[in-house]
């Protein structure tokens, strides 16, 4: 048989089996309806009408015991109205905490993909060495990015925050210079997806720190100092690879949430690159 025949083949080949791997993958993806991620993140009601409702009906029967039997035909009614507002301040969604969390993964999966694709690197490679993830939140409406409809969150019942947007920094290190993307999970509106590439020479790199930043964050009607941990790549030209890991609210006296994803690969992220920058920047003395 001809080798180049044999090779074109084998190439052919390949081929297929990236292609099956990248549609397997995205078949994989567990699909929610839009309308169930809506309920998901739907902001609790305020309950003073369901308690109003209840109250006056109350009173109605109440009338009842003053020889008034004509108020039990209001007052029932009313109090059926007001338990019925009191049990659906949230709508039901059928999206549990765990499997959104598994849902951000399986996107997440994708994008990882989608990185090798759009940086130009050799996908084969994906099995070989893994790439540092640092995983980000968006908690209010950012400029012209997402729309204060797109920006949710919530503390599950499993007593953790859950984003409707996810932002993941995916870092692939090659032997001169670290290649990143960064790709966002948008629940309420995927079109508003937003993807960035970078590639920057180890040498041009300056450090990767972690910093404190103040800001006012709305919670209800209110709003309240928090005081973010950022995660930031700086590079000798003054531009910067930002992220968003953690809030805390500045007064604790208040109650507020608290905004940590375990899972965040902050640390890790930042040691392996310290750990890379001295290595490559020792070898180039």
């Amino acid at each position: 048989m001809d080798m180049g025949y044999q090779g074109q083949q084998n190439q052919m080949n390949d081929l297929n089996q990236q292609g099956q791997f990248q549609q397997s993958r995205a078949s994989a993806v567990p699909q929610f309806p839009l309308e169930e991620l809506k309920k998901y993140f739907a902001p609790k009601k305020s309950p003073k009408a369901g308690i109003t409702f209840l109250v006056i009906g109350i009173l109605f029967c109440v009338g009842v015991l003053c020889n008034a039997p004509a108020l039990l035909v209001v007052g029932l009614p009313l109090i059926a109205i007001g338990v019925y507002l009191l049990a659906n301040l949230q709508p039901h969604s059928k999206i549990t905490d765990e499997e959104y969390e598994r849902w951000v993964k399986a996107q997440l999966d994708v994008l990882i993909i989608k990185s090798l694709d759009k940086l130009d690197l050799d996908r084969n490679e994906r099995g070989e060495r893994k790439p540092l993830i640092l995983r980000s939140f968006v908690l209010s409406p950012s400029g012209t990015l997402y729309t204060s409809d797109s920006v949710r969150w919530k503390i599950g019942k499993d007593g953790r925050p859950h984003f409707s947007v996810n932002v993941f920094t995916i870092f692939w290190k090659e032997d001169h210079h670290l290649a990143v993307y960064r790709g966002d999970v948008v629940a309420l509106n995927p079109h508003a997806h937003t993807e960035r590439t970078w590639e920057y020479f180890y040498t041009d790199i300056v450090g990767a720190t972690t910093n404190d930043v103040q800001v006012s964050i709305t919670i209800g009607k209110n709003q309240y100092p928090y005081r973010l941990r950022n995660f930031s790549m700086r590079v000798n030209s003054g531009e910067s690879i930002d992220a968003t890991v953690d809030a805390d609210p500045i007064d604790n006296r208040q109650d507020l949430p608290r905004f940590h994803l375990p899972e965040s690969g902050v640390d890790e992220t930042l040691a392996q690159i310290r750990s890379l920058l001295r290595e490559k920047k020792q070898t180039k003395m």
